[in-house]
Formats: structure tokens, C-alpha cells, sequence
């Protein structure tokens, strides 16, 4: 659940929800959006996760806060109710996408907590997927095997759409992943799932329409254990889908890249640490624009939300032409114009790196696909497999090797690949906030919370 913008509400987690812990029960303590959700969970008999934006008023003394400045401090926060409607913990966004109202966490604490029935969560907040801390940190660190996630995400070909990479992130950690994203089409928010381990989404959906749906599906304790029938991703119908605004990785016109034709090919791209191999047989079926595809390897860092992030991939992306400006690219019509009939990704990369400090991994691999249906393709319908050369996991070993294959033909693939984040190359490079830069920001917010087009 993300409220609407500007609705600040405190959450004093370390003084009067330590007195009074149930809001419900107190209402005159507490703003009435901790009240009321503490009541539903009371009377549904329910765990919630509720993101909101949180006041932190430090002009008055505050019970165990960090208040470095005698102001008021807004956070990105989600609140935890257990069944009796008591707040149970309170986590505050760590990594910023913009947000320039906002501060991020004053200290970087994880958000997770246990249950009745046995299940310890992690939870974090939208732009924390792409980070260590906290999306692996608190997976490795605490051995947690269920995650919630509440997240107003903008879609980005070729490897950050929404469901893809919850998809993909679950993958990749093993996680039973639990994700509820906001929905505002014109800006390319969309995308909600339930993901369990290497399985395919228990339940997803990437609507091309504003529209409001709940997501319910039978979860294992284990990762990847059900042996029951579940929902799996919902299709939207094809002319909804191009309603989705889809971003474009700028970064693409850098890559070491090589347009593919039809018939077999295998090549090797090479770019600075890592060499990518392909074994590729395609077949082109012809029609009056049928899209180009571009193998492509990448050894260096993107810029997302002031931070510039430590990426290495090789991937198969689709693109309108041979220009690899026109890479990467959605096509509107559902006709398979290009079929792969054998499709092979060897990468050989960076030599795993262990933080022994944070205590989890420094490089995360992720297998990244995505179809013209904007939904990532059945893990049932590739292999992903990682190795090392030499060396131990838990130290630096030697360097490693991922390899990705398509089981059987496939069609309509916008991106296939290995998608690989190297925490330890992560550069803040915000240089503080501009009054040009923070009226864009304001105007921006505005467009997106109402039916307005955005001013000029």
C-alpha cells in the first residue's frame, strides 16, 4: 500500500510506540493513517506493510533518534503492524531516486521482522534493489528467505522493467519475494508480483492500463518448493501493453556490440574485465519491419539517481534498426518476425569478491530476459549456471563464469542475458540540490499524483 504524496505521518518507533504500541488502542498519540492500518490488522488478524512518508520533527526532543540538525527531516518509510496492530519496526529508504524532499536514512538499518508462523521478512523500498545494502545485505547477512517490497519503479529496456528484474532479483538470491508497485502507466510505473526462488512468478502483472489490483497466492517456506497449481503471471491484452511508457538505458551507445543475422553465428565481445561468448542460430521470417538484435558486453558503470553503479553484462537486446541508437526497442506488433533457435551466453567476468564487513556478496549475477509482452521469460525455459575458475566463494577466487541458454525456440525477446551488479564499483556522485533542479523535481511530483501534463 503507497500513500498519497505529502501526507506526512511520524512514526515514533523508539518512544511512544515503545509505550504504546498499537495505535489503535491510542488513538490520540498517532496520526490517523497509523490508526487506522493498525486497526485493519487488528481486525483482519493480518501482518501489514505499509509505505508512507514519515515526519521526523526534530526542532523537539525526539527518544532515541538521530537528529543532526534541529529541523524537520522527511523519510521514505515503511511501517510494519503485526496481527495485534502494534508497530513492529520501521525501516527508512536508504537509497534515493530523486526524492529530492526527502533525506535518506540517517543510519542505514535494515528492515526485517519474525513472525508467528515462523518466517523471518526483509523489506526495503524501491531504489534499495539496486543496491548491497540493503537488498543483499539483508538477504546473506540474516539468512533471510522472504522479502516485501514496496516500490513506485520506472521501467527501463533492457534490464530493469519492473517484474523482470523482481524476477529476476529472486532469482538470483532465492528468495520468496513479495512485491507491490504503484501504478501510473504515463511514467512507466507498473509491475506487482509473487515470486518464489528459480520458479516463475507465482503470480504478476504489468498493466498497461492505471489500474489497482490485489495479488494473492499461497507462498512455501522453503523457496521454490510448491507442488500445488498457482496463478502465474497475468497477460495483459496486447493493445494495452504499448500503453506502458518503457525507458531506454542510455548507456547502450557504449557498449561493445555487434548487430546478429540470420542463420549461426559465435563471437566473442570483449570489454575491459569481461569477454562474452555467443552461440546464436536466428531465423528471420521476414515482414515489413522486422527488428534488428545486437549482442552486446558491458564492463563499467551507469548512472541511475545520482549514483553512478558498478555494472557488467552480456545480453541479446532487440533494436528498431542497425543504429545502435535505436537499441533498445519494444516492437507494437506481436508478429514473430525473428525466431532464436539456439541461443548461448557465455560470460566470463570479475573474480568473485566476498565483503566480510557487510557480510554478503560484492558481485551479484542476475538472469535478465524480457518479451514483448513486458513479462520476463519462464526461468523453466533457460538455464543459468555460475562457476568458478578457481578459488572459494567466500574468498577472492578465481574469475568466474556464467553461462545462460535458451532451452527450446524462442520468439518475441526483447532482451537475454547476464545482468550483473558489482556493489564495490558504486559511486555516490550527487553534488547537492540546485533550486532549478529541485523546482523540476516539485513539477515532476505533480504531474505524477495528478491528470495534468507536465509544465515546461
Amino acid at each position: 500500500m503507497t500513500l498519497a504524496f505529502d501526507h506526512l505521518v511520524p512514526v515514533p518507533i523508539h518512544g511512544l510506540l515503545r509505550q504504546y504500541p498499537v495505535p489503535a488502542l491510542n488513538p490520540e498519540h498517532y496520526d490517523e493513517v497509523l490508526v487506522r492500518l493498525s486497526n485493519a490488522a487488528r481486525v483482519n488478524q493480518i501482518y501489514v506493510v505499509i509505505n508512507i512518508e514519515e515526519l521526523m520533527n526534530c526542532t523537539v526532543v525526539l527518544e532515541g533518534e538521530n537528529c543532526p540538525n534541529n529541523t524537520n527531516f522527511r523519510f521514505n518509510t515503511n511501517v510494519v503492524f503485526d496481527r495485534n496492530g502494534a508497530v513492529i519496526d520501521r525501516y527508512r529508504k536508504i537509497n534515493l531516486f530523486g526524492e529530492l524532499s526527502r533525506t535518506p536514512a540517517l543510519t542505514p538499518d535494515l528492515g526485517y521482522f519474525a513472525t508467528d508462523f515462523g518466517v523471518r521478512f526483509g523489506h526495503f523500498i524501491c531504489f534499495d534493489l539496486m543496491f548491497q545494502v540493503p537488498a543483499v545485505q539483508v538477504v546473506q547477512k540474516f539468512n533471510v528467505t522472504d522479502v516485501i517490497f514496496t516500490t513506485m519503479w520506472f521501467s527501463q529496456m533492457p534490464y530493469l522493467t519492473a517484474v523482470q528484474i523482481q524476477e529476476a532479483y529472486a532469482y538470483a538470491q532465492n528468495v520468496n519475494f513479495l512485491a507491490a508497485g504503484a501504478n501510473n502507466v504515463r511514467v512507466g510505473s507498473a509491475g506487482s508480483g509473487i515470486y518464489s526462488g528459480k520458479l516463475r512468478a507465482l503470480a504478476s502483472v504489468m498493466s498497461g492500463t492505471d489500474t489497482t489490483k490485489l495479488l494473492v497466492e499461497r507462498v512455501p517456506k522453503i523457496p521454490g518448493r510448491v507442488n500445488w497449481t498457482y496463478t502465474g503471471p497475468e497477460h495483459d491484452l496486447p493493445r494495452t501493453q504499448d500503453n506502458l511508457y518503457l525507458k531506454r538505458d542510455p548507456s547502450v551507445s557504449a557498449h561493445v556490440t555487434r548487430v546478429l543475422v540470420p542463420g549461426y553465428q559465435e563471437f566473442a565481445l570483449s570489454h575491459n574485465e569481461v569477454t562474452c561468448t555467443f552461440k546464436i542460430n536466428m531465423t528471420s521470417r521476414g515482414g515489413a519491419k522486422v527488428p534488428s538484435y545486437r549482442a552486446s558486453a558491458q564492463d563499467g558503470a551507469n548512472t541511475h539517481g545520482r549514483r553512478s553503479i558498478g555494472v557488467a553484462s552480456c545480453a541479446v537486446f532487440a533494436c528498431e534498426n542497425d543504429n545502435i541508437t535505436s537499441c533498445p526497442y519494444r516492437k507494437s506488433s506481436p508478429q514473430p518476425d525473428i525466431v532464436f533457435e539456439e541461443l548461448e551466453i557465455e560470460m566470463k567476468t570479475h573474480k568473485h569478491r566476498y565483503n566480510n564487513t557487510l557480510n554478503c556478496d560484492n558481485v551479484v549475477y542476475f538472469p535478465s530476459t524480457l518479451q514483448r509482452n513486458n513479462l520476463p521469460l519462464n526461468p523453466d525455459r533457460f538455464t543459468f549456471t555460475e562457476r568458478l575458475q578457481d578459488g572459494d566463494v567466500i574468498q577472492d577466487g578465481g574469475q568466474q563464469n556464467v553461462t545462460m541458454k535458451l532451452k527450446e525456440t524462442e520468439y518475441d525477446l526483447l532482451t537475454f542475458g547476464i545482468y550483473g551488479r558489482i556493489y564495490d564499483r558504486d559511486v555516490n556522485i550527487d553534488k547537492g540540490v540546485t533550486d532549478d533542479e529541485r523546482r523540476k523535481f516539485l513539477k515532476f511530483i505533480d504531474f505524477i499524483y495528478s491528470n495534468r501534463e507536465i509544465a515546461k
